[in-house]
């Protein structure tokens, strides 16, 4: 008789072996491995995939960060989708950031030591997104998951619509959240809750006929809150070194953190190539003194951001705004 018990949990992470971390490459075994796990689970951990004197000095420089945007912080980020957008700017390192129910959304420049390619063209995360999204993913932004004292319980969310889920009857996958924490994530300081193992291709036709509607996150979501408290799920625990790559369409929910200390991971957002996404802004992260300075591979991922066809479709958004806005003076000079 076998000696798995139901209650059980299945190993949660792939440890890397000596031999992957000095060359910096996964097995064959443990490519196939991963990318079978993030596609059919929704996730998988790469366990000890920084070197720790690596990842402290990453921490030390997100703490630094996050106090320069503590002493700038002045009124909270409202809770509608717009607000995302309206980030406030650290004073001393003009580092943008928003702040909302206890969570702290903080975009460093891609500089050093941020933009080392370990944390954002990992050796042992490009091969597994390259063969699912294909080698010309774009990044749309790195931010902090920041959560303090006061964080609420979020409701099950996923992070992109129901839309699009399934091509010509076959899954196609269009973006991954790459996190990496920078201290423990563990179960006493607000740990990511997901529901894996086929959320992430729940289907809005699949959701909608039942009232589901899975895209509130700081605030109360009773029908999906309902049908999640039926579904298996796991608070997964991170320590530094380790790499989390989840399916941005998967369920999950920050939870609350009862320490005034700050509980960072960074989270990394990426897609594919013919994916349009709303959330974050690139600018927030480089501009084009910066871009010009990033090592090649992580250059790359920002290409269409300074595209010429980018920086038009940019300057035509800036026209119309501010058309709207002279429109809206003219209107009030004339009542």
């Amino acid at each position: 008789m076998s000696e798995v018990r139901p209650d059980v949990l299945p190993p949660q992470a792939i440890e890397l072996t000596d031999a992957e971390r000095q060359s910096g490459t996964l097995s064959a075994e443990n490519l196939q491995l991963a990318s079978l796990l993030v596609s059919t689970r929704g996730y998988v951990i790469l366990k000890n995939a920084l070197e720790q004197d690596f990842i402290q000095s990453i921490g030390r420089e997100m703490m630094a960060i996050y106090d320069d945007c503590r002493n700038t912080m002045g009124e909270e980020t409202g809770t509608s989708p717009d607000a995302l957008h309206q980030a406030h700017t650290a004073r001393e390192r003009g580092t943008r950031f928003w702040f909302r129910k206890g969570r702290w959304r903080i975009f460093p420049r891609l500089r050093e030591p941020m933009s080392d390619p370990r944390l954002m063209a990992n050796p042992f995360v490009m091969p597994i997104v390259e063969g699912l999204l294909g080698a010309d993913f774009y990044c749309k932004y790195m931010s902090s998951d920041t959560c303090v004292a006061g964080s609420i319980l979020q409701s099950p969310h996923s992070d992109i619509d129901g839309e699009d889920i399934f091509v010509d009857n076959q899954w196609r996958p269009r973006g991954y959240v790459v996190n990496i924490p920078v201290m423990e994530c563990g179960l006493h300081n607000g740990p990511l809750e997901v529901w894996p193992g086929g959320s992430h291709m729940w289907t809005a036709g699949l959701l909608r006929p039942y009232g589901l509607e899975p895209n509130v996150q700081d605030g109360r979501n009773p029908a999906v809150e309902r049908l999640a408290e039926f579904l298996p799920s796991i608070k997964v625990v991170l320590t530094p070194g380790d790499i989390l790559i989840r399916d941005l369409a998967m369920w999950h929910r920050g939870t609350p953190n009862p320490h005034e200390a700050p509980r960072t991971m960074l989270t990394i957002g990426l897609f594919r190539a013919d994916r349009q996404y709303g959330y974050g802004d690139p600018s927030f992260n480089v501009d084009e003194e910066l871009y010009r300075q990033l090592p090649p591979r992580i250059k790359k991922m920002f290409d269409y951001h300074f595209s010429t066809r980018s920086k038009l479709r940019r300057a035509r958004s800036r026209a119309k705004g501010a058309a709207k806005e002279w429109l809206k003076s003219i209107r009030r000079s004339a009542t």
